[in-house]
């Protein structure tokens, strides 16, 4: 009778511990599901042309990436493009930040770049930017350089 109960004990042990891992991973994967977004700042910013950045792309201040674009829309009645984007919420950015798109190197993929102003004022969490400089073509980048006195 007692190695009856010995064997079931052992079965209900082992099955609770599949099932306490089971619960564990359910866990961790809800905790991925909300990801880093959790701890990010929304933030959209107007555009005449978004050519060559997606949805999806970098955020970078200074090299670093400190978010990620989340949507690009279209505004058909002001023919504005709208990005909306999101910031790490420790990083806050004063209200004359700029954003441009630029690649960060000469292969790399498009990011919207952060150019944080000097102000003592802080955007507040969906704030618009408007000082948005969209992505310029090599052709008119050689024609800044060559007409511009060598300033890029």
């Amino acid at each position: 009778m007692w190695s009856i109960l010995k064997g079931r004990a052992g079965a209900f042990i082992a099955s609770s511990c599949v099932l306490v891992a089971a619960g564990g991973f359910v866990a961790y994967g809800l905790g991925l599901l909300a990801g880093p977004d959790r701890h990010m700042t929304s933030y959209h910013a107007t555009f005449s042309s978004t050519n060559g950045l997606d949805n999806g792309a970098d955020v970078d201040l200074g090299g670093v990436t400190v978010g990620r674009v989340r949507a690009i829309t279209l505004n058909p009645e002001t023919a504005v493009v709208d990005v909306l984007f999101s910031v790490q919420d420790d990083l806050k950015l004063p209200v004359d930040t700029a954003v441009a798109i630029a690649a960060p190197t000469i292969g790399g993929d498009n990011a919207l770049q952060l150019l944080p102003g000097r102000s003592g004022r802080v955007l507040a969490a969906g704030a618009t930017i408007l000082d948005a400089h969209p992505l310029l073509s090599l052709e008119q980048q050689i024609s800044n350089y060559i007409f511009g006195a060598g300033k890029l």
